[in-house]
């Protein structure tokens, strides 16, 4: 009896192979019937299942991207209520084009169209003059560093900013020739950020409040480094748009990336504070003409946070 159950066995193991068998050759190699060979690539099954192929249509490396109407869901923007922070400290960063972990949100930088990659000015900048992404600029207090409320009176006239920059007369009338005409000059961003303990949930926290691109007004002259700041933008309503493009991470292996959003959130970047929201809410270098003073006064600034988030599990 023991040899009729196995020999069954053996035999139904069989007939899966050969099952198994037929359906991978069909797969890769086509089914006959009635006499015609009906083709049946696996690599159509593999486009039909997959989201995205290493080639695209044409041959070219395919571009990661995310659909639009996929990109609310990759969005986490925690809220806490208001009476479960404790502590909380606001400043402004500097982040420099020229640090070499900041490249990635530089490059590309010329050339740049709808269907190419992007860098972090293009996609600011093609936003905020397609209308998409609202900008703000005070037309009374003119301090770089200072950042306007996000207010219908602050609200940038994309009409207005063209004439003054000359872009409209410059660069052509369609929106990339304008992002174009000054991506290689937008060499330093500010970034408002405030760090916050939320008792609710012990944990420490940073959000980016907003984001201003600044262009460098000597760009390729042999002159100090000038900047002026073009507008700010509200970094919630810049996020969606962030989503949809990626970084290259590694320049040695291109095919790491994350996210413009990723990127941005998680820290990835070298930046330098220039202006602290305390009490006073001045810019670090103001009164101070030495370059070491003015590192010094940095890096208190940066030690309250350290030490605030360290003390949190030390004491």
């Amino acid at each position: 009896m023991k040899r009729v159950k196995l020999l069954l066995a053996a035999l139904l193991m069989i007939v899966c192979g050969v099952n198994a068998q037929e359906e991978l050759s069909s797969d890769s190699f086509g089914v006959y019937q009635n006499g015609i060979v009906e083709s049946v690539s696996a690599q159509e099954k593999l486009s039909s299942d997959s989201t995205q192929l290493f080639f695209d249509d044409n041959g070219e490396l395919t571009r990661i991207k995310v659909l639009p109407e996929d990109v609310p869901n990759t969005i986490i923007s925690p809220n806490p209520r208001k009476d479960d922070i404790v502590w909380q400290k606001t400043v402004l960063r500097v982040i420099d084009m020229r640090e070499q972990q900041n490249r990635p949100l530089y490059y590309p930088c010329e050339d740049i169209t709808a269907s190419t990659e992007k860098n972090l000015y293009s996609i600011i900048m093609s936003n905020v003059l397609e209308g998409k992404l609202p900008a703000y600029k005070s037309e009374i207090v003119f301090d770089q560093t200072y950042c306007p409320s996000f207010t219908p009176d602050n609200l940038l006239d994309v009409e207005k900013f063209l004439d003054n920059t000359n872009a409209r007369y410059n660069a052509g009338e369609d929106t990339w020739s304008r992002v174009n005409y000054f991506n290689k000059g937008t060499v330093k961003y500010y970034v408002k950020i405030v760090y916050y303990f939320d008792k609710s949930t012990s944990t420490f926290h940073d959000k980016i409040l907003a984001i201003a691109p600044l262009y460098d007004e000597k760009y390729g002259k042999r002159e100090d480094l000038h900047t002026g700041v073009f507008f700010w933008v509200p970094f919630d309503k810049l996020r969606p748009f962030l989503k949809e493009e990626f970084v290259k991470m590694n320049n040695r292996n291109t095919i790491a990336q994350v996210s413009f959003d990723e990127f941005l959130n998680r820290s990835y970047y070298e930046s330098y504070i220039i202006h602290d929201y305390d009490i006073t809410s001045k810019d670090i270098d103001k009164g101070l003409t030495d370059p070491r003073m003015i590192r010094q006064e940095q890096q208190r600034v940066e030690n309250e946070i350290l030490d605030f988030e360290q003390d949190l599990w030390t004491n």
